[in-house]
């Protein structure tokens, strides 16, 4: 059987289920991106094709408009790969495709026939949307409110839509609802799973790589270490709060090491006011020269077997979100029994039993430094049990189910 996944990045949140499909002889296995370099991580068995566009959106275009401009072009771009690959004897069965920038407008077009799953994050509301723009006024909820047109077109003419939690689906309007499946990505508890309970790990040497230095330092055996990880450094993941809660902290803690592992960059939210966009040197900026400045570890990206061991030795990790798509680094954190703490959400509700993580509130007046304080201090903080159902190997038998049992119905 021909299956066909269709992602801007590679391999992305199919990483699991192409790599499955992947391993059997009999599917071929294709996997369309709009990643250039995607060759470089290959997956055994799998075929790598990329697609791109061939403009880029007229500044002349309305601006509410502009993402649906973008989504014409991206949905055209796939087209025209699709069919190469369909000339070249691809028989795509079933396509999996991301959705929301669209990629997946036209495939029922081309390909009437075939399986078509939409795999959908988010659905833009006003009250979610303030979170991802600095001066959120009627024109920006304006703008919002059309974004998510090509959402409500790949959802229209999908077959059936896969979305990761209940949270994301709840975002959707609720016509939808029956057409979209809940099924995480699932974590990999082979790789994320508590450290052996006979290694006190807190009393180790840690050793990390920093990518920003191109060296290695270590935390030593005994100190404490608070630890912070994202993909990038802004509002919406509570950088912000995190960095003005560390002087009152490392004055506290004479002993307390920072590790913060991330990119500085922006993926979701507006740029900061100063220091080209930056919040990192913005907050740095602004927080002069405290004391225990040295302790803070900025280390950029780390490897996944530092990412675990950081969280295995850290006496508090934070993972802190504004109500918007739930990172997977909770999870991971969560599955790996990290000390964690955690901002109450809707984003982040259902993801750890709810007695085994330090809850906070990023809005209070007093900040968060506080129970970071105490979260620090307590050295019977239990480690953190991600609730079940979110493990790999429950995703996939749920997609092997969804599969299934579209096919037989077409």
């Amino acid at each position: 059987m021909d299956f066909l996944f269709i992602h801007g990045n590679y391999p992305a949140q199919f990483r699991h289920l192409a790599t499955l499909l992947a391993r059997d002889s009999n599917h071929r296995v294709v996997f369309l991106t709009a990643r250039q370099d995607a060759a470089k991580e290959s997956i055994p068995g799998l075929e790598i094709r990329t697609f791109s566009c061939h403009r880029s959106t007229s500044p002349q275009t309305h601006h509410y408009l502009q993402a649906s401009e973008d989504a014409v072009l991206q949905g055209q771009a796939v087209l025209r790969e699709i069919s190469n690959l369909v000339d070249q004897g691809l028989r795509p069965r079933v396509v999996v495709s991301h959705a929301g920038m669209g990629i997946g407008l036209f495939i029922k077009d081309l390909l009437p026939q075939t399986l078509h799953v939409g795999y959908f994050e988010w659905y833009f509301q006003p009250d979610t949307a303030r979170h991802l723009i600095e001066k959120y006024d009627l024109n920006s909820q304006l703008k919002t409110g059309l974004r998510n047109l090509p959402i409500l077109q790949e959802l229209e003419r999908c077959d059936l839509g896969v979305v990761p939690t209940a949270w994301q689906k709840s975002q959707f309007p609720v016509a939808y609802h029956s057409k979209l499946n809940v099924i995480f990505d699932g974590i990999d508890t082979t790789f994320f799973h508590p450290k052996q309970k006979r290694l006190n790990l807190e009393d180790c040497d840690l050793t990390l790589y920093n990518r920003e230095t191109g060296e290695p330092f270590l935390i030593g055996g005994g100190q404490k270490l608070l630890s912070y990880a994202t993909r990038g450094m802004e509002p919406l993941r509570g950088f912000p709060e995190f960095m003005r809660s560390l002087p009152g902290l490392l004055h506290r803690f004479s002993d307390l090491q920072v590790v913060i592992a991330g990119a500085d960059r922006r993926a979701y939210s507006y740029d900061a006011p100063s220091h080209g966009g930056s919040w990192k040197q913005y907050l740095l900026t602004s927080l002069g020269n405290f004391e225990g400045r040295e302790r803070v570890h900025f280390t950029g990206l780390l490897t996944y077997h530092d990412y675990r061991n950081l969280l295995w030795r850290s006496n508090l990790h934070c993972y802190f979100t504004r109500p918007y798509v739930t990172s997977w680094s909770l999870f991971e954190a969560a599955a790996c029994g990290a000390r964690l703490a955690v901002n109450r959400s809707p984003a982040t509700s259902g993801v750890a039993v709810e007695n085994s993580v330090l809850w906070l509130d990023l809005d209070t007046a007093d900040g968060i430094g506080e129970p970071l304080m105490r979260g620090l201090e307590d050295k019977e903080r239990p480690n953190a049990q991600l609730e079940p159902g979110y493990e790999l190997t429950t995703s996939l038998k749920q997609w092997e189910e969804l599969l299934n049992r579209a096919l037989q119905s077409k």
